[in-house]
């Protein structure tokens, strides 16, 4: 049986389609990520946008990592059992240098595949548009808010800020005495101005 597995050279084939499969699985991982980053383009909530990407370029970053180092582990085993089946055969000649060549160019080929198809690059783009959030926020916060607020939102607002003191006077706290009608017209007054 092992002298058919040396023979038709299956643990050779093994360690050449672990660095096929390895290739292939980074370049669909880089594929999801720039398609990624295409559906996300039409995305106006900011937050949400760099969100999104930041997730998901953290999960491509470790999946594209697992399809490089899983492939060169099984290589590594591949050759190590074609040593060790080869001294257990007593083999003369020893293992073909192939599976030497194949037990280093795989992995080296995996790791050049990964700098090449690597989007860590593109943690410019999540740098961006979380700036563009950041200014974005930091100017809606400058902007004073009752300039963009209409009169009826602003007298809603009113009337629920005066509700809660009125309840908050009927259980007879310290604003229990501010229930005259006179009184209450002030702090609406009082609210409005605070709100401009």
């Amino acid at each position: 049986m092992l002298d058919k597995l040396m023979d038709m050279h299956i643990l050779l084939y093994c360690m050449v389609a672990a660095g096929t499969l390895g290739v292939l699985g980074m370049a669909a991982t880089h594929l999801t990520y720039r398609r990624r980053l295409k559906s996300t383009g039409h995305l106006s909530n900011l937050k949400e946008k760099w969100l999104n990407l930041w997730k998901s370029r953290d999960r491509l970053m470790r999946r594209m990592n697992r399809w490089v180092w899983y492939p060169s582990l099984i290589n590594f085993l591949c050759l190590g059992a074609a040593i060790a089946f080869s001294a257990s055969l007593k083999m003369e000649e020893g293992i073909s240098l192939w599976y030497v060549y194949a037990g280093a160019f795989v992995p080296l080929l995996l790791l050049v595949c990964r700098q090449g198809l690597d989007f860590a690059y593109k943690e410019e783009l999540l740098t961006d548009s979380l700036a563009d959030y950041v200014d974005k926020t930091k100017k809606w916060i400058e902007e004073d808010p009752g300039e963009n607020m209409s009169v009826e939102m602003q007298n809603e607002m009113v009337e629920q800020i005066a509700a809660s003191i009125r309840e908050t006077a009927a259980a007879g706290s310290h604003f229990s005495k501010m229930l005259s009608p006179e009184e209450e017209e002030i702090m609406r007054e009082i609210i409005r101005e605070f709100m401009t």
